[in-house]
């Protein structure tokens, strides 16, 4: 191509033509640049100082002209793309773990509709206890251990009935087999409350107050956050037992509960208080 470009020698003279001076300037001649070895660009680059090769605008990433190359033209390599690392937004939710040992979730008993409102005014009619009795047995298989008032509110519902009262729910509970009850809970008949060692996650406290968890399943989390962890201090552990059971906060009224479960565990052997105060498994 350079070949082409270069003018021809003179030869034999072309006839001139006359015409008006203000038509035609005088020609221009384009003097072509000189082919640089590759020898001098190497030597010049090798010349430039270490602190003169990166600009200060890249350093900051900043996006400069391209370069020019030898015949004058821009040169086709873009410049290099500067990747900045993406901030992270305030507030985002770290991924919780995989599962504690012995955890499961909670998921609420939902039964189906099974009579009518005025069939439990009417449990001495044996026909309609053992209806009542049925969704009682069905709820304790579902959600056992489950607080008294929880169950007999639930299985009030399956008939119609919203708003249950102490005696009727008394009432109901007095259909279940002796022994199923331990206190403010109910347990599946034959569960062997010892050795029970399950706890289940809830997603919010509204599905089920703490005061509503039995003490033996509260003691279960805290055995598993222990083990997890290696050890626990005693608010830490507080602040995480709530979490499972739902509370982002934990307020002042969950103190007690959370206290007597944890008394329980020690008395039993489950956890262990070390002398800085972490309690172990």
């Amino acid at each position: 191509a350079e070949a082409e470009l270069v003018a021809e020698p003179a030869g034999e003279a072309l006839p001139a033509v006359e015409t008006p001076s203000s038509v035609h300037p005088e020609p221009v001649t384009w003097a072509l640049p000189a082919a640089v070895p590759e020898s001098a660009v190497v030597a010049e680059s090798a010349a430039v100082p270490a602190s003169a090769a990166v600009p200060a605008s890249a350093a900051v990433g900043v996006h400069t002209a391209a370069p020019e190359s030898v015949d004058g033209t821009a040169s086709a390599v873009p410049p290099a793309a500067v990747v900045r690392p993406r901030p992270a937004r305030s507030g985002a939710r770290v991924p919780r773990p995989g599962p504690l040992d012995e955890e499961q979730p909670f998921i609420g008993w939902a039964p189906r509709p099974a009579g009518q409102k005025r069939q439990l005014d009417r449990l001495s009619d044996p026909a309609v206890a053992r209806t009542v009795r049925r969704v009682l047995a069905a709820g304790l298989k579902a959600e056992g251990p489950v607080h008294r008032d929880r169950l007999a509110r639930i299985a009030a519902n399956a008939f119609g009935l919203t708003r249950v009262t102490e005696a009727r729910r008394d009432a109901l509970l007095a259909l279940l087999p002796a022994g199923v009850q331990d206190g403010e809970f109910l347990w599946p008949a034959g569960a062997d409350r010892e050795a029970w060692a399950w706890f289940r996650r809830q997603a919010t406290s509204a599905e089920r107050p703490l005061d509503q968890v039995a003490p033996r399943e509260i003691g279960n989390a805290m055995v598993a956050l222990c083990r997890d962890a290696g050890g626990l201090p005693r608010e830490e552990l507080f602040a995480r037992t709530a979490e499972v059971f739902g509370y982002r906060r934990r307020p002042s009224a969950l103190t007690p509960l959370l206290e007597a479960a944890l008394t329980r565990c020690l008395a039993g052997g489950r956890l262990t208080e070390q002398p800085d105060g972490v309690l172990t498994v």
